[in-house]
Order: structure tokens, then sequence, then C-alpha cells
């Protein structure tokens, strides 16, 4: 089931806008629509994405210009493979998958920030820490910027991580490692104040995401919560 968020813009750099979070169960994957141009951050575990992308993409379109992988763990770049025996993939940002398998994409693998405007929309791709050798708390973080909205997509980041590095205008929140409680601490949020927080999360998982620790502090914010588990895919229309 869709759960559909429309935001009005009154913006003339773009028509239309769609971010989806996939339902891919415990995992993460989001697919950006600006027109004609799709990205698509972390693959999700399995095949499941692909019906996802399916949904959003036409029939007639066989290009994603651009994925985009916070780190090398089966819940977030699981389908890449699958991925692109069906689609082109023109670039890929991340760390190089494993095994390397990727033909006729380009590939740039991310040292520290990495940014890029799409009609309008700011692209920013940043390295969470240089010196963890955590690969949660090295992961690749991104931030999305329309004229109007900041959406900060955390990866498995911690949550001190997320209160230094999201940004103090960011108006909708995916939260860190699935609702963790080691994603969210009770000051992550103290320095700013999304209105919306999406968990992209299993139903039922083995790991007990959410924490009810993370959505305690969500709750005290009165921040608006959607998850995948419970919603299934989850729609956000810009226009």
């Amino acid at each position: 089931m869709a759960f559909l968020l429309t935001i009005i813009l009154s913006i003339r750099s773009y028509s239309s806008f769609h971010i989806i979070f996939c339902d891919v169960g415990q995992g993460a994957a989001t697919l950006l629509q600006l027109g004609s141009y799709q990205a698509l951050i972390d693959t999700g575990p399995d095949q499941r994405v692909l019906s996802c992308i399916g949904r959003h993409i036409p029939f007639f379109d066989h290009t994603i210009e651009t994925v985009i992988i916070s780190h090398n763990q089966k819940d977030h770049d699981g389908a890449l493979f699958a991925i692109q025996n069906k689609y082109h993939i023109e670039q890929v940002y991340g760390p190089l998958p494993k095994p390397v398998f990727l033909t006729q994409t380009q590939f740039t693998e991310v040292q520290d920030t990495i940014s890029f405007s799409i009609r309008g929309i700011d692209i920013i791709i940043h390295k969470a820490s240089q010196s963890s050798k955590d690969i949660n708390e090295s992961a690749n973080v991104v931030t999305i910027k329309t004229p109007h909205h900041t959406l900060f997509l955390s990866s498995d980041i911690n949550g001190l991580q997320l209160k230094n590095i999201m940004p103090r205008e960011t108006t909708i929140l995916e939260v860190p490692h699935h609702g963790s409680k080691y994603g969210l601490y009770p000051d992550s949020l103290d320095l700013a104040e999304p209105s919306l927080a999406v968990i992209s999360v299993g139903k039922r998982n083995t790991y007990g995401h959410p924490s009810k620790e993370a959505l305690d502090i969500l709750k005290a914010k009165k921040i608006q919560v959607w998850r995948t588990d419970m919603q299934g895919e989850l729609v956000i229309d810009l226009k």
C-alpha cells in the first residue's frame, strides 16, 4: 500500500519530484524521480526492489541514471546485481561492490563529499566518517535539497553522528539504522527539527526495529512517523 504526502511548492525549476521509500523488508532503498531522471539510494537486500522501481519508472525506460550505495551490507546493496541485470546504470557512487561486476557503468568511490544538481535539486553525498573502521559509522549519507525542503538519508550512522552531520534545515529525515536505539539518541534532534521521520524497516524483523527508545524520542519531539513495515511503500510528492 502506498502512502502519499503531497507538498505544494511554487517552484518553476522543476515540475514534479517524487521520493519513494520502497518496501524492501529489512533494508533500505529510496528512489528519486525527477522527470525522466532516476536516482536510487541503496537497493535493499533482494529483488523486491525491482517491483518498486517498476511501479514508478515507465516500462520503456531502461536506464537508472544514478545509484548511490551507502555501504556494503546486504540490506543496503544486496540487489545491485539484480538491478544491473534489468536496467542500464549510468553512474554508481559509493564503496566498490564486492565482487566487482559493474560493466558499462561509471563508478566513483566516495572519499569525502560529492555534490551535483539535477534540474534545481541538489544532491550531496558525504562519507560520515573518514577514520572509523566501523562499516556503519563510515557509511555514505545523502542530503537532497529542494528550494523549500531538505531530505536527509542517514543510512546506518549512530545518533551522535546524526546530530553532528544532519543539516539543521532538514524537514524530512530517514531515521538511522532502521530505527535502532543506537541510531537516535535523546539529543540527536536538538539542532534540527524535521517534520517527518521515515523508518525503512522490515515487518516482524528479528532485530526489534524500530526500537521503543527511538520511537519515544520521535514522539517527544512531536515528529510525524511513517514506517514501511506498517504502511508499505511510501511516496512523497513534491510539486
